[in-house]
Order: structure tokens, then C-alpha cells, then sequence
């Protein structure tokens, strides 16, 4: 993981081309004593290795993304009032590479992050 200590993954599973994963986010993690002391804030750029990071663990090898297309940071995702959370991806092809997915990672009543993108191999 890029994030040492950052989450945990608490359920991963693969079930008709959609990845489904349980994470807890750590909110005492150094991240946040600089983005932002009294308000933490997960930074996009880390939510959107958390997908990276599950899609490498289903595949079993390292992926890079190749293009991203529509991305969305739905509301402010603070790890002390969301420590865990649900991130769905959706694999929308099923050729080796590009993988092109869809990802959505929400809770049971806010969603935090949408977007596209293809990986390679």
C-alpha cells in the first residue's frame, strides 16, 4: 500500500465483474496533521489510489492508470465522521488491458467519490 497504516480493508469480494470492498480509514494517520489539523479532509489523490491499490490485489499484479475520465468528489470525506466505508468498482470490460472501471466509494448515506478510469497491466 502507498499509505502505510492509512486503511484496512475489512471485506473484499468479486462477484458478477463488480469489486466490492469494506475499508476503515485510520483518522489518527499522519496524513491528516497536515490536510488539515481540526478538520481532516482524505485528500482525493488518496482515494483514488484506495481503487488503484484494490484493483492490484483482484489482479495480483500492478496496474497504472492509462486515462481517467470523469471524476467526481461527491462530499468532503473526514475520517471522523466516516471511518468506514464501501468502494464498489465495476469492471466494465473484460479484455486483459485496459481494464476500464467504474468506482464509487460511499456509505450508507453519502457517496464521496465517482469516477472512471482505464489501468494497464
Amino acid at each position: 500500500m502507498a499509505l502505510q497504516d492509512f486503511y484496512t480493508i475489512n471485506s473484499f469480494y468479486f462477484q458478477s465483474n463488480v469489486l466490492s470492498a469494506s475499508v476503515s480509514i485510520n483518522p489518527n494517520h499522519s496524513i491528516f496533521e497536515g490536510h488539515f489539523p481540526d478538520n481532516p479532509i482524505t485528500p482525493g489523490v488518496v482515494q483514488v489510489q484506495m481503487v488503484k491499490e484494490l484493483l492490484e490485489r483482484h489482479y495480483g499484479t500492478k496496474l497504472k492508470m492509462k486515462e481517467m475520465g470523469r471524476c467526481k468528489f461527491v462530499a468532503i470525506l473526514n475520517p471522523n465522521e466516516c471511518v468506514k466505508f464501501e468502494i464498489d468498482i465495476e469492471v466494465l470490460n473484460d479484455v486483459e488491458s485496459p481494464i476500464k472501471i467504474k468506482a464509487i466509494g460511499k456509505d450508507e448515506t453519502t457517496t464521496y467519490l465517482k469516477f472512471n478510469a482505464y489501468y494497464e497491466k
